[in-house]
C-alpha cells in the first residue's frame, strides 16, 4: 500500500517538486524505418518546412524535393518516412532530444544490451526533425584529450575532503572477468538487490532495473537475475551509470562538483536515492552529485524567513528543516518523536511543492542561494513543480510543519466472483470514482490498486481510505454511500470494509508497510491525473477506458504477468502560486497502469508492449482527459507531448527561467525543463542541439 503522504519514497528535492508545457508529436523513429506504427498528421508541415529551408535550402536536392512536398500537401507522415534517406543527421522529437528515455536507454548501454530491449525502444520513440547535433558542443567523454587527467580528478578529490568516488557498478563482483570479482560478495548483491533501501545508499546505482542493464548481478553460470542468459558474456560495464560521484555531505562539496564539470565540460547528473524512473540520474561520462548522506532534520517551532529586509517576512510558523538527501520514513520518524508531520503530498494539507517555504540551492554558476518568497522568487516558484535536476541543486528545504494529527482509517477488497464479467467488475470501479469527490470533500483521502490473475486470485479493487483530524462519525458518513454502493452490487462481487484500529499519526506509521522492493524486470507505464468532472460526468466512459487499460479476468496466455493499475486519491485542490500543471487542483485520482516483462520476453512481445502502452492505452487516457496533465516522476518513460503532459501553460516562464540561471546548460535530464537545447546520440554523448527555431 503506497505512504499516506508522500508520492513516492523520498523526500528527494527533484521528485517532491511537481510541474509542465508544449505539445509534441512523435513520429517513427528512422532507424527502423521497417516497423510501421500509425502516424497522427500535425499542422506543423508549412512551419517545419521554412525550417528546413533555413537549415539547408537548396543545397540538398533530396531536401529540397522533399520540402515541396510537404509544402503542398501537408503530409508529415511523408516526410518522416523520406527524410532519414535525405540527411545524415539524427531525427528527434520536434524538442531537439534524441530520444525520450526508452530510445535513451539503448544510447547509454549500447554497447552492453541486445537488440531485445533496444529495438522495441527505438520503434516507438518520435521522430519529428527539427534539430540534429552539433558536433564541435558535446560534453567531453572518456578516451578524449578533453577528458580530464587522474591529476585533476584527484585535485577535485582534495577540494571535496576525499569525498570523490571512483564508481564500479555493485553488480561487478559478480563478473568473473572484472577485477572486482568475489563470488561471496556477489551472493550478498543478488541477495539484497531486489531491495529499495541497498539503491538508495549506493553512489550511483538505481532502482530502475533498465539503468543498471551494463552491469545487472549474474548467476555463476552468466544468466542475469533477469534472465538474461548472455550477459556474464558480454561482461560488466558502467554503460550510462556515472563516472565518478561525489559523495556531497556539504553544500561546499556542491559548489566544487558543479564548478569542475563546467570547468571541464563534463556531463552533470545528480542522484539523490534513485527513484526517478526515467533516467534522470544517468549520463554517459559523467560526474554525478549524490546528496543521499545530506541527513539533517530539525524542527523549528517560530520559523523566518531568510529577507533581505526583515520587515517584509511573514509571521513565523512551525516548520521543518531537511537536508536533500530525507526520506519521507526518515523525516516522519523525527518528527513524529516531537509530536508534529511535515508532508510529500496529501489532502488536508496541499501537495508537496505546495508545502516548500526556503530552499538553499547551488546554481549551475555556483553561487550558493536562498530562494523563498521575499529573494530569488522566481527561482522560488520554479523549483515548487519544476522538477528536479534543472535549475540547480538543492541542498536544504525547509517546509512547513504540523502538529501530528488525529488518525481514521479503514481498508477495502472487492473481488469479481466466478462468473462476472470484465465489464461488470470496471462498472463498479467507475461507480467507486464518481464517488471520490464528495468522499475527498468530507477530508478522507486514500490509494488503491487494482490487480488480476496471476498476481491475485481474481479481478481485485483494493485499498485505504484514512481522514486526519476528523471524528469516526464525519469518516462514516463519508463512506456510507461507497459502502451503500458496494452492497448494490452484491451479486458480482465479494467484498469486505474493515476499521483499523489506529487513532494518532504515531500509530499509523507503525502499521504501514514500508515500500522497499524493487520490480524485477522492465516495466513501461501510463499514467494521468483523472478530474473530478471526468469522474462524475463520464462514467460509462472512465469504465470503457478503464477495462481496456486495466488486468484481465483470465492471466495473460502470452505468460507476461497481467497489467496492474494504482491509484492515488489525495491530491489537494487548494491553489498554490507554483509551477505545478494546473490539473493538479481539479484531479481526483492520479492515475497509473504498468505493464512489466523480463530478459525472457522475446524481441516482438517487447515491441508490443512499448507500443500499446504509449500508443493505445496513454492515447486512451489522454483522450478520456484531454486538459489533464501527468505527473513526472511517474510518467511514461516516452510520454509523448512531455512539456504540456508535465507543465502545461507554466512550461514557457520555467523555460525562462533555466535560461537566466543556466544559460550554458549545464544541468541537462530527458524530459526536464530545457533539455529541448540538447541532444542524446546514440553513442551516449550529450550535444548541443542545432535547432531552427
Amino acid at each position: 500500500m503506497p505512504h499516506p503522504i508522500i508520492f513516492n519514497g523520498s523526500l528527494g528535492l527533484g521528485l517532491m517538486l511537481v510541474g509542465l508545457g508544449l505539445n509534441a508529436t512523435l513520429r517513427p523513429n528512422h532507424h527502423l524505418q521497417s516497423l510501421e506504427f500509425p502516424i497522427p498528421t500535425e499542422p506543423l508541415a508549412k512551419k517545419f518546412s521554412l525550417a528546413l529551408m533555413r537549415i539547408w535550402g537548396i543545397r540538398n536536392i533530396t531536401v529540397g524535393v522533399l520540402i515541396s512536398i510537404i509544402w503542398t500537401t501537408g503530409d508529415e507522415t511523408l516526410m518522416a518516412k523520406a527524410l532519414s534517406a535525405a540527411i545524415a543527421m539524427p531525427i528527434t522529437d520536434g524538442f531537439g532530444n534524441i530520444p525520450s528515455s526508452l530510445h535513451t536507454y539503448c544510447q547509454r548501454n549500447f554497447n552492453m544490451r541486445s537488440s531485445k530491449f533496444c529495438l522495441p525502444a527505438l520503434a516507438v520513440v518520435g521522430a519529428f526533425v527539427t534539430s540534429g547535433y552539433a558536433e564541435d558542443q558535446c560534453r567531453c567523454i572518456i578516451g578524449e584529450s578533453c577528458w580530464p587527467s587522474t591529476e585533476t580528478w584527484a585535485s577535485l578529490n582534495s577540494t571535496v575532503d576525499g569525498h570523490l568516488i571512483r564508481y564500479i557498478p555493485p553488480g561487478a563482483v559478480c563478473y568473473k572477468a572484472h577485477s572486482s570479482y568475489n563470488p561471496v560478495a556477489c551472493e550478498a548483491v543478488i541477495k539484497q538487490w531486489s531491495e529499495s533501501k541497498f539503491h538508495s545508499s549506493d553512489p550511483a546505482s538505481l532502482h530502475t532495473e533498465w539503468a543498471n542493464a551494463g552491469c545487472t548481478p549474474v548467476y555463476e553460470n552468466g544468466t542475469s537475475i533477469y534472465g538474461d542468459a548472455q550477459a556474464g558474456e558480454r561482461g560488466c560495464s558502467n554503460g550510462a551509470i556515472p563516472t565518478y560521484v561525489v559523495n556531497a555531505t556539504t553544500v561546499y562539496h556542491v559548489v566544487a562538483a558543479m564548478e569542475f564539470a563546467s570547468e571541464h565540460n563534463i556531463r552533470l547528473v545528480i542522484k539523490n536515492t534513485g527513484h526517478a524512473s526515467n533516467g534522470r540520474n544517468l549520463g554517459n561520462s559523467s560526474l554525478s552529485i549524490w546528496t543521499h548522506n545530506m541527513k539533517r532534520i530539525e524542527l523549528l517551532e517560530n520559523f523566518i524567513l531568510a529577507c533581505p529586509n526583515a520587515q517584509n517576512a511573514p509571521s513565523p510558523r512551525m516548520a521543518a528543516t531537511v537536508g536533500a538527501g530525507v526520506q519521507d520514513g526518515e523525516m516522519y520518524e523525527a518528527l513524529a518523536g516531537q509530536n508534529a508531520l511535515a508532508v510529500g503530498g496529501t489532502r488536508k494539507y496541499g501537495q508537496g511543492a505546495d508545502n516548500i517555504l526556503e530552499a538553499e540551492l547551488v546554481t549551475p554558476a555556483g553561487k550558493v542561494l536562498i530562494a523563498n518568497e521575499c529573494q530569488n522568487q522566481d527561482l522560488y516558484w520554479a523549483i515548487r513543480g519544476g522538477g528536479g535536476g534543472t535549475f540547480g541543486v538543492i541542498t536544504k528545504l525547509t517546509v512547513k510543519a504540523y502538529p501530528a494529527p488525529t488518525v481514521v482509517m479503514g481498508g477495502y477488497d472487492i473481488k469479481a466472483k466466478n462468473q462476472t464479467s470484465e465489464e461488470e467488475f470496471y462498472n463498479v470501479i467507475a461507480d467507486a470514482h464518481a464517488l471520490f469527490p464528495a468522499i475527498q470533500d468530507a477530508g478522507v483521502h486514500g490509494y488503491y490498486t487494482v490487480t488480476g490473475l496471476p498476481q491475485a486470485e481474481a479481478l481485485t479493487f483494493s485499498g485505504s481510505f484514512m481522514g486526519f483530524d476528523i471524528s469516526n462519525k464525519t469518516y462514516d458518513d463519508a463512506l456510507e454511500p461507497f459502502r451503500r454502493m458496494l452492497g448494490e452490487f452484491n451479486s458480482t462481487i465479494n467484498w469486505s470494509f474493515t476499521k483499523i484500529p489506529v487513532s494518532t499519526w504515531q500509530g499509523l506509521l507503525k502499521v504501514l508497510p514500508e515500500i522497499g522492493t524493487v520490480s524485477a524486470g522492465y516495466d513501461i507505464r501510463a499514467s494521468r491525473l483523472i478530474s473530478r468532472q471526468t469522474v462524475i460526468e463520464k462514467r460509462e466512459n472512465f469504465a470503457a477506458v478503464y477495462k481496456k487499460i486495466g488486468p484481465t479476468k483470465d492471466a495473460p496466455s502470452n505468460g507476461l504477468p497481467n497489467l496492474s493499475i494504482s491509484g492515488t486519491l489525495t491530491i489537494s485542490p487548494k491553489p498554490v502560486n507554483n509551477s505545478l500543471h494546473p490539473s493538479w487542483r481539479s484531479a481526483t485520482v492520479h492515475l497509473i497502469t504498468g505493464q512489466s516483462w523480463t530478459d525472457s520476453t522475446n524481441e516482438t512481445e517487447v515491441r508490443n508492449i512499448i507500443h500499446d502502452m504509449t500508443y493505445r492505452k496513454l492515447a486512451l487516457l489522454r483522450e478520456l482527459d484531454p486538459a489533464q496533465g501527468a505527473y513526472l516522476n511517474e510518467a511514461n518513460s516516452i510520454e509523448p507531448g512531455w512539456q504540456w503532459s508535465f507543465w502545461g501553460p507554466n512550461y514557457a516562464r520555467l523555460r525562462d527561467i533555466k535560461e537566466i540561471y543556466d544559460p550554458n546548460g549545464i544541468l541537462w535530464c530527458p524530459q526536464c525543463v530545457g533539455s529541448e537545447d540538447c541532444v542524446q546520440r546514440q553513442d551516449g554523448r550529450l550535444c548541443r542541439a542545432f535547432t531552427p527555431w
